[in-house]
């Protein structure tokens, strides 16, 4: 227990020493982010990119649907699809903030990895479970903390950076896949087909933000039924699809806000062209209204 704190503590200072600030920061491993938050956070609507997030310090707690997904110190979220989410920051302080190390996710190298696995094990693992749920929370084990915080490590040499970065990175998928949820993940990228269409319609909608979301048009884009269409998007993000486009769209909203667009035009980028109608969802979705941001 004692060996393992210690293993945390290193990868805490590891991730606040390459944070350059509150909130996300990129290294120089292009798929290797960190992340620190010195203040508890109420609940609020937050996007994710596909990535592994591996917890040194703190506890967050993530909502989509009826899903709660807590993770703290010691504890790694993944997420295989970009997703929309309510977010809570429960434990940090100036003294003891939230750090994360977060490894985004290539699943055509990741189902890479799963094929030279198979190869060795000399066939395709049968799923243990059915359900291609496109997010999991899980304990990190010395075999994913140990590449982890190599991973951190290498920063200080841009030349193991830039050559070990990568082999690192894969070790890090192989332990996924061989770890406690393992199981799930290789659920997941077995049900490629299923996955593959749920994600080519999250693209559409990423894509296509000021057009409005059809769940026909979606299903006849990536051939399914309506129905198979809308109970596979639901099974795999945990929301209907539009409910997460309208999630997305919102999101997107608030941050060219925050960028400088005033209220209508980011409105209107994300397909709203009443701005009352724009002021009500947004309100309604962040607890505040647009000129509040």
């Amino acid at each position: 227990m004692a060996y393992r704190t210690d293993k945390l503590r290193k990868l805490a200072a590891l991730v606040e020493q390459h944070t350059v600030q509150e909130g996300v920061s990129y290294t120089g491993i292009e798929s290797l982010g960190t992340f620190k938050a010195a203040s508890t956070r109420m609940r609020m609507p937050d996007y994710y990119e596909p990535a592994i997030v591996m917890v040194a310090q703190g506890k967050k707690r993530c909502y989509i649907g009826n899903q709660t997904y807590e993770y703290g110190a010691g504890d790694y979220l993944i997420l295989f699809l970009p997703m929309s989410l309510d977010v809570e920051i429960v434990n940090a302080s100036p003294d003891h903030p939230f750090l994360a190390a977060g490894v985004r996710i290539d699943l055509g190298r990741l189902a890479d990895v799963l094929l030279r696995i198979e190869r060795v094990e000399g066939g395709v693992t049968k799923p243990v479970s059915t359900d291609p749920s496109g997010i999991f929370s899980a304990s990190l084990s010395d075999n994913l903390l140990d590449p982890t915080i190599r991973l951190l490590e290498s920063l200080a040499n841009p030349r193991d950076a830039a050559i070990l970065g990568d082999l690192i990175v894969d070790e890090i998928y192989y332990r996924i896949l061989c770890d406690e949820r393992g199981g799930d993940l290789r659920t997941f990228l077995q049900q490629r087909g299923q996955i593959q269409r749920v994600a080519k319609a999250v693209q559409y909608i990423h894509q296509n933000l000021k057009e409005p979301v059809s769940v026909e048009k979606l299903a006849d884009m990536v051939h399914m039924s309506r129905t198979s269409f809308y109970e596979n998007f639901k099974e795999v993000m945990h929301v209907s699809p539009l409910q997460y486009a309208k999630s997305v769209k919102l999101v997107k909203a608030q941050t060219l806000i925050k960028e400088g667009k005033n209220a209508s035009e980011a409105g209107y980028l994300v397909g709203y062209n009443s701005p009352a109608q724009f002021s009500r969802e947004y309100k309604r979705h962040f607890g505040f209204v647009p000129s509040a941001t």
